[in-house]
């Protein structure tokens, strides 16, 4: 037993004496020594904790963006870690010659450089993005990226050009501004400030070679929302805008011709009286009943199935019962006919009173405001299923009830001939956990002229930048990237757990088809079972794959699904080096050399 650990000792006393003489004889031994120093590792690990650490902290503060731009994705950190590759690789060629002891120490650093490498081939090539597929529409073939980018418009060969650029992270100011280039020109774009919540406003404004337009302000105290919207006349078509799904509004050059409502009843219904029912055509057969305070009605249908709501919720707002529209026209809490008119004596529910109007529902009972400009001034008519509701005529600064729960519009401005301008500008902050339009505040430098006016440029929008005599457009936005493949929504189905509406699971049956051969393949993107392309045993197993993961969906449009995909090609990197690093420790811990016995 002696003699074996002295064998050792004199193994181990060569090898430093042979280490000790080539550093001293050779500068390549010196270099890899040095290298590979102990002093060396600590620092960099010690620098990449501190750096992971900071990125942490600006992830869950900030965003994913700001920890990459500033530290996983930034140059000196991929330095940084090739430098850690560097030394790893090094302190395994300080153990040469290797022995069989060296076995576990040696497949650990390696593995770990195979590790980190794939890790600097993810993020240098791969990447995550999303695509949005539509089942009607056509294949798509490129997928936006998680990278934030401008695109210049050069004014002389109006090309377009691309920079990354993240105005978020990099944060440009007036002390720090950011500049860049215009191709093939003299010309240079300047950012100087920088909005996360930048808000459109649009305006109406007069223009000699415009339409005719009117800004409408739309206000349900109800509700306390206040909306405008202005509208100007398409020289081809009519303008028609959606009102939140309520109603539609349209600008056009005449009216309709007025249309008389069809089939329609009225029933005065009282709390404490028989109705009274007026038919104008085939009865309805749908029963009204006014609770006794006028708080509550009840709609009995001809099925004698009923239905109890709040009489205020349903003022002036129609409800579809039955094939059948019922809206409650007006009400008086103490009814009383005064000089011939419904009135009431008081705003006590001494004898509530309410008059509905029954009607056979249409195709479309979605109400609709139809709306001609003439000078400083509107003509008007509400219409629904078809029919005319009402009409009339409102100047600039005038309101009129819509019938629509309790929304009127006021007519803002009208004029012969006008056109829209959006202007951007920066809303408040908001709280945490919130996404608003991001965007940068930017301005056109010449050699001639410093002084151009700024202008927002929000994130996917064009904006054009001009100094008075040249024009830029820019856009800002996430990067489009193509595919080498087209891919489309077959089918998107979301089936629900019995008796309940809750979704069990999204299903997403896809087709790809190579762009290079023709090649057509289906998938299934699964809740937790992503689809992917090629799919092949090769492209799975080195990572040269797209996987396409359920992200979101739409539950007002059951065409439309929301798919992520991710590519990384150094996948296969990273898996090789964590088994490495497994079997490296394992031999260590676990497969020993055993000492000589004497």
């Amino acid at each position: 037993m002696r003699r074996g650990w002295r064998a050792v000792v004199l193994t181990a006393l060569e090898r430093k004496r042979m280490v000790e003489a080539r550093q001293k004889s050779s500068p390549f031994w010196r270099l890899i020594h040095l290298l590979g120093s102990l002093q060396l590792a600590l620092i960099l690990l010690a620098t990449i904790a501190i750096a992971c650490a900071v990125a942490t902290v600006a992830e869950s503060e900030f965003s994913t963006k700001v920890a990459q731009v500033y530290i996983y994705k930034a140059p000196w950190f991929l330095i940084w870690l090739g430098v850690l590759c560097t030394n790893l690789f090094a302190v395994t060629i300080t153990r040469w010659p290797w022995e069989k002891k060296h076995t576990g120490f040696i497949v650990t650093h390696y593995g770990i450089i195979t590790l980190l490498f794939g890790a600097i081939v993810g993020l240098q090539t791969g990447f995550e993005g999303n695509v949005t597929l539509h089942k009607d529409k056509p294949p798509v073939r490129k997928i936006t990226i998680n990278r934030s980018i401008i695109q210049v418009e050069s004014p002389n060969d109006t090309a377009l050009y691309v920079m990354p650029f993240d105005a978020t992270s990099a944060r440009p100011s007036e002390k720090r501004p950011r500049t860049f280039d215009v191709p093939a020109s003299d010309l240079k774009i300047v950012a100087d400030a920088v909005s996360e919540n930048l808000l459109k406003e649009e305006k109406l404004l007069p223009s000699e070679s415009g339409t005719p337009g009117v800004m409408l302000r739309f206000t349900s105290p109800r509700m306390g929302q206040t909306v405008s919207m202005p509208l100007v006349l398409e020289v081809a078509k009519p303008t028609e805008k959606d009102f939140f799904g309520l109603a539609k509004i349209a600008l056009q050059t005449e009216l309709p011709p007025p249309s008389p409502m069809k089939d329609a009843e009225t029933q005065m219904v009282f709390g404490r009286f028989a109705p009274v029912v007026q038919d104008n055509g085939p009865s309805s057969g749908v029963k009204v009943l006014l609770s006794e305070d006028g708080k509550k009605v009840t709609i009995l249908s001809p099925n004698d199935t009923s239905a109890t709501y709040l009489r205020a919720d349903l003022m002036k707002s129609p409800l579809e019962a039955g094939g059948v529209t019922i809206t409650i026209e007006d009400y008086w809490p103490d009814f009383e006919m005064r000089e011939g008119r419904p009135a009431t004596k008081s705003d006590l529910p001494n004898n509530p009173a309410a008059l509905v109007r029954i009607q056979a529902s249409a195709g479309d009972s979605k109400p609709s405001l139809v709306v001609v400009v003439d000078a400083d001034a509107i003509r008007y008519q509400l219409q629904r299923g078809g029919a005319t509701q009402a009409s009339g005529k409102a100047k600039v600064g005038e309101t009129f009830s819509l019938g629509w729960a309790d929304w009127q519009a006021e007519v803002v401005a009208a004029y012969p001939k006008s056109a829209i301008v959006t202007e951007v500008k920066p809303g408040p902050a908001l709280p945490a956990g919130e996404n608003g339009i991001p965007g940068f505040r930017a301005r056109l430098v010449s050699p001639a002229i410093a002084d151009a006016p700024q202008r927002w440029v929000p994130s996917g929008d064009i904006t054009a930048l001009t100094d008075g005599r040249n024009v830029v457009r820019i856009g800002y936005g996430l990067e489009l990237r193509p595919i080498p493949f087209s891919l489309k929504l077959v089918d998107f189905q979301v089936p629900r757990y019995e008796g309940t509406e809750t979704p069990a699971n999204f299903i997403s049956t896809l087709e790809f088809k190579d762009n290079a051969t023709g090649e057509v393949k289906a998938g299934i993107a699964r809740m937790n079972h992503p689809a992917s392309f090629p799919g092949t045993l090769f492209a799975n197993f080195t990572g040269i794959n797209y996987k396409f993961s359920q992200a979101e969906w739409n539950p007002q449009d059951l065409g439309e699904t929301t798919l992520q995909v991710l590519y990384d090609p150094g996948w296969i990197l990273k898996w090789t080096g964590s088994l490495a690093i497994c079997i490296g420790i394992t031999i260590m811990f676990y497969f020993k050399p055993k000492s000589g016995n004497a």
